[in-house]
């Protein structure tokens, strides 16, 4: 893994300089731990400060009231959690650790000061939001009108390019610490669905899945089943935030 995942990823978009850098690294200081099934965020509940998340995997989830989930998003290591939360003052969702985290927790007011004296850096993490955004969009494009084979090749891709982004793939294969129930509730299918079709996934040689592993056996044809562009994922920052001055 990147040593400094948020700093990692960031890099991706902008070329950071070194007084950048020493911000985020500031930001990257562990300080906290949860244990897996543990809640990071409540619903309805006040919120002055935005989680780094260092190690682990966490997601991001609304519960109806008869008790249906649906899991909006997966948090990865480098990623931000509750910006949206800290400038509204409360949180709308519910987050929960899927495996043991380190987290760094930042206080809101640090976010918001960087909008004023490392406007730059500001606007690179801003970018994360957005491509947040991005991955929702596409993630409606999933629910309404992809099948289920498309669904899951089109999550697992996304997956797989958010991880080696972070330096923890190997080549076309990842971990993915997520149950059949959870990649259920993220694409709006039933458990006996996702299985049967993973089954049909794994017999074509497309994928495999097994004992929290994912192997892309055949990506090129994943992406052409899926209409799989990263082009949501990547971006670039516009020119004018580019050349922002410290």
């Amino acid at each position: 893994m990147i040593a400094n995942a948020l700093t990692g990823k960031l890099s991706l978009l902008v070329d950071l300089e070194k007084s950048e850098k020493e911000i985020l690294d500031g930001f990257c200081q562990e300080n906290g731990f949860l244990l897996k099934g543990q809640s990071l965020t409540s619903y309805d509940t006040d919120c002055d400060e935005v989680v780094l998340l260092l190690e682990g995997w966490a997601c991001r989830y609304k519960i109806l009231n008869d008790g249906r989930r649906q899991i909006t998003s997966f948090i990865l290591p480098g990623d931000l959690s509750g910006v949206r939360a800290c400038l509204f003052g409360v949180s709308d969702y519910e987050t929960e650790a899927l495996t043991d985290c380190k987290i760094a927790r930042i206080n809101g007011s640090d976010i918001v000061n960087l909008y004023i004296e490392h406007p730059r850096l500001a606007a690179a993490i801003t970018w994360g939001s957005a491509r947040e955004e991005a991955m929702l969009t596409e993630r409606v494009v999933s629910l309404g009108r992809r099948n289920a084979k498309e669904r899951i090749a089109h999550l697992f891709l996304e997956l797989h390019w958010r991880l080696e982004a972070v330096g923890v793939t190997e080549r076309m294969a990842y971990e993915l610490p997520i149950t059949q129930e959870m990649i259920a509730d993220c694409l709006g299918l039933s458990i006996v669905h996702v299985n049967r079709t993973l089954q049909s996934m794994r017999k074509d040689k497309l994928l495999e899945y097994r004992n929290g592993y994912v192997i892309l056996h055949d990506s090129k044809k994943l992406k052409r089943l899926c209409s799989f562009d990263s082009e949501h994922l990547e971006g670039e920052l516009h020119p004018e935030f580019e050349n922002l001055s410290e």
